[in-house]
């Protein structure tokens, strides 16, 4: 039990500073990191701090995952699938309720019909599921959708997507995992050269 739960820590070290390297070079280019997560399954903690990306704890302790905007992210959102929407005074969408674990005060039930997250910034729908109550409403640029575990993540605006960064920071992101890597092995063999004082 004792090697299970070392070799569990030592390798979500190695996965967590494996998708450090991600994070950082994807903020150093502009893209949105949606979503830093330590562990995977369900999730047990989260906060969403003010540059845009949602920080998680998640209850399996086996690695970790960076959520980049634009790579390799499915749709959240589909025509016919219920929500509900957080507007400002203006009628802007702040928020986009797709869990049922999550209640927000004062929000527009809404079946959605068809959306633009990317370029337009628009949802429209069928309000309260009332096919003869249409809606269109503008999404702020910064709004966040819930998603069905209750997890919020700031939406994927075109120009924060991982696409839009130039082809150089796209490969910068892209190789900085393995870079940590390297450089993990290498303090390793450093360390352990040291400590064993097998240098030569």
């Amino acid at each position: 039990m004792r090697t299970l739960i070392t070799f569990l820590i030592v390798f979500s070290v190695v996965v967590v500073i494996h998708e450090f390297g991600h994070f950082y070079f994807a903020k150093r280019a502009g893209i949105l990191v949606r979503e830093f997560s330590i562990g995977m399954g369900p999730k047990l903690f989260s906060h969403q701090a003010q540059d845009g990306t949602t920080y998680t704890i998640r209850a399996i302790p086996m690695g970790g995952y960076v959520r980049m905007a634009g790579y390799g992210e499915e749709e959240e959102l589909k025509a016919g699938m219920p929500v509900s929407l957080e507007v400002d005074e203006n009628n802007e969408v702040k928020k986009i309720n797709t869990s049922q674990k999550v209640q927000l005060a004062n929000a527009i039930p809404m079946e959605v019909t068809s959306y633009d997250l990317t370029d337009e910034l628009q949802i429209t729908g069928f309000i309260n599921g009332n096919e003869q109550n249409v809606g269109t409403y503008p999404v702020s640029h910064e709004a966040m959708i819930i998603e069905e575990d209750g997890t919020q993540l700031r939406i994927a605006p075109r120009d924060v997507q991982f696409q839009s960064a130039k082809l150089w920071q796209r490969m910068l992101t892209n190789f900085a995992g393995p870079m940590n890597n390297v450089f993990i092995d290498h303090c390793v063999v450093y360390c352990d050269c040291v400590l064993t004082r097998r240098c030569t």
